[in-house]
C-alpha cells in the first residue's frame, strides 16, 4: 500500500533567540506556564569551573531550549508570556491527501 503523503506527525520547529533570553534561570516565565514542559534550563559547561558555583545572575551562564518538542501542542503561552519575546514557533502546514477516484462509485450512475 503506498501513500501519497509522508507518514509520521511534523513537530512544530521552537526557537529560543539567546541574544534576548539572557537570564533564564531567574526568569523562568515559560517554564512554569507550558502546560507540556516542553522547555529545560541547563547551564553552559564552557563556562563552568570545577568545584564553583555558577550565578544564575551573570548573563549566558545558563541556556533554555525545547528539548521536547514532541510534546508542544502549540498553545502560544510561552510566546505571550515571555517578557523580551525570545520565542518563536514555527508550525508545518499538514498537507492534504488528494483521493483520485476511478471508475464507477456506490449509488453514482455512468
Amino acid at each position: 500500500m503506498t501513500y501519497p503523503l509522508p507518514m509520521g506527525r511534523k513537530f512544530p520547529k521552537i526557537s529560543v533567540d539567546l541574544t534576548k533570553c539572557t537570564v533564564p534561570y531567574l526568569c523562568k516565565k515559560c517554564l512554569q506556564i507550558c502546560p507540556m514542559a516542553v522547555f529545560h534550563v541547563t547551564r553552559v559547561m564552557s563556562k563552568e569551573r570545577r568545584l564553583e558555583e555558577m550565578d544564575p545572575r551573570v548573563d549566558s551562564n545558563y541556556v533554555i531550549f525545547a528539548p521536547r518538542r514532541d510534546k508542544c501542542t502549540v498553545c502560544n503561552l510561552c510566546i505571550d508570556v515571555c517578557p523580551v519575546n525570545a520565542i518563536k514557533i514555527e508550525v508545518h502546514k499538514p498537507e492534504k491527501a488528494k483521493v483520485e477516484t476511478k471508475g464507477v462509485q456506490w449509488g453514482q450512475q455512468e
